[in-house]
């Protein structure tokens, strides 16, 4: 309750305001510039910087009222008076930097999460890519090293279709990314492509068996990530062993985790890690890479001989 009618106080509490906003603005414009300072330096800052503005709208406030424009009867202003309202300014200015460095807090704190989300999926991109160009190579090793054997034992026509079936495996290779996911199904008639390659060498010894439902091949897997596995078996179960051996590639779908096992019933019941340093290694680094604690490989020899791999990975489809 004033002695002042609304008409009288109303251009003045708008003027007030108005002053008010202007000095918010060039606060924000202050905090902003001190960005670069640690965030307890700026709270310091808002705080001095609060004080400050309630000082200067509390001389506004009076200067207008009894200088500029003076109001009626209204008496001088005392000390404890000029205290008394500069509290009450610095009430709402402090609530007003709190709440802006509040914001801004939060806002920041937004802007590096979304930045340590995004680092860390290229670090995961890039480790996958990294395991992934490993695999290319080596696999073109082993396949010219077997061809080379086709030739010295001048087996030409297996090694020409072998050649060729080389050809039709790299032009099918995914064009995506390195280190890409692609469908399940994709990832089969891959290995069939692989295994086709292989059987050029070894179509008397070697059967294999696929047990991958339809609904399953839309599953989303990292690429080429069976073609270590198969190559394992192929290398220590078909290629140690003089008998037929069959190797068998299975898909299931355990809950929401797809399962994906490799196995063969050759006379070796253990994969070494030799040779260039990947196989299961690279496999379970990949899982990793994509996933985390999500995928998981186990790998050992079965009870009834041979030798079982199975990944376990998130079920997930292309939507």
């Amino acid at each position: 309750m004033t002695p002042w009618s609304f008409d009288v106080l109303a251009p003045r509490r708008l003027a007030a305001a108005l002053f008010g906003t202007a000095l918010c603005l060039i606060m924000a414009y202050i905090l902003d510039r001190l960005r670069t300072l640690s965030f307890s330096m700026r709270v310091i800052c808002g705080l001095l910087g609060a004080f400050a503005m309630s000082i200067l709208i509390a001389l506004f406030s009076l200067t207008l009222n009894r200088v500029i424009a003076p109001l009626p009867n209204i008496a001088g202003i005392t000390a404890s008076e000029a205290v008394h309202w500069i509290v009450i300014w610095f009430g709402y200015t402090l609530a007003w930097t709190g709440t802006h460095l509040a914001l801004v807090y939060h806002w920041e704190a937004e802007d590096q999460l979304r930045c340590s989300h995004v680092l860390q999926e290229l670090a995961q991109k890039s480790k996958a890519a990294a395991l992934q160009y490993q695999i290319n190579p080596h696999f073109l090793f082993n396949t010219l090293n077997s061809i080379s054997a086709l030739v010295l034992e001048r087996r030409t026509r297996q090694a020409e279709a072998m050649l060729l079936n080389l050809s039709t495996f790299i032009r099918a290779a995914p064009a995506d990314e390195a280190g890409g996911m692609i469908r399940l199904g994709e990832e089969i008639k891959m290995l069939r492509l692989y295994l086709t390659i292989e059987e050029a060498r070894f179509s008397n010894r070697m059967r294999v068996v696929i047990e991958v439902p339809d609904a399953l091949c839309p599953a989303m897997v990292p690429s080429l990530i069976l073609q270590p596995l198969v190559e394992n078996a192929v290398r220590y179960g078909v290629g140690q062993s003089e008998a037929m051996t069959t190797i068998r590639i299975v898909a299931e779908q355990q809950g929401r985790q797809l399962r994906l096992t490799v196995e063969d019933d050759g006379v070796l019941t253990e994969a070494p890690e030799g040779g260039s340093g990947l196989g299961l290694a690279n496999v379970r680094s990949r899982l990793e890479a994509h996933f985390g604690n999500s995928g998981s490989l186990a790998a050992g020899p079965r009870t009834e001989g041979g030798y079982r791999a199975t990944i376990s990975l998130p079920l997930s489809t292309p939507l």
